[in-house]
């Protein structure tokens, strides 16, 4: 009675071309592994956020007006978990951590990149 289920993720086998394709690719490099960290609905915009200042969920939900406060959450817990970001001792507020901290430099030089290229017509 040992078999596993469905829900035993850790025991199966990549079941899609997408989810094989990204087995493999992690398994080679760091540097699809590092995007997939910041990767995702609002992440690199929390992430500058927070590099100016220390903010609650209402607060940074202000400063990304357009954002919906479901996908806003989901995005915190996820860059929580992967330690970019931490909450502070009450669970209230959300700071960057030392990664969180190195990661902003490099958001800053992509926007920086890009401005450049919407210069250019590219």
């Amino acid at each position: 009675m040992n078999k596993p289920d469905n829900f035993d993720r850790g025991s199966r086998t990549p079941a899609t071309t997408q989810e094989r394709n990204r087995a493999n690719l992690h398994q080679w490099c760091d540097l699809a592994v590092g995007m997939q960290t910041i990767r995702g609905q609002w992440k690199a915009s929390i992430l500058m956020a927070l590099s100016e200042a220390e903010s609650d969920i209402p607060a940074l939900q202000g400063r990304l007006a357009v954002a919906d406060r479901r996908v806003l959450v989901r995005a915190l817990r996820e860059l929580e978990e992967d330690r970019l970001i931490e909450r502070s001792a009450g669970g209230t507020r959300y700071s960057l951590t030392s990664d969180g901290s190195q990661i902003i430099e490099i958001l800053g030089d992509i926007a920086r990149w890009q401005r450049a290229r919407s210069k250019t017509g590219t």
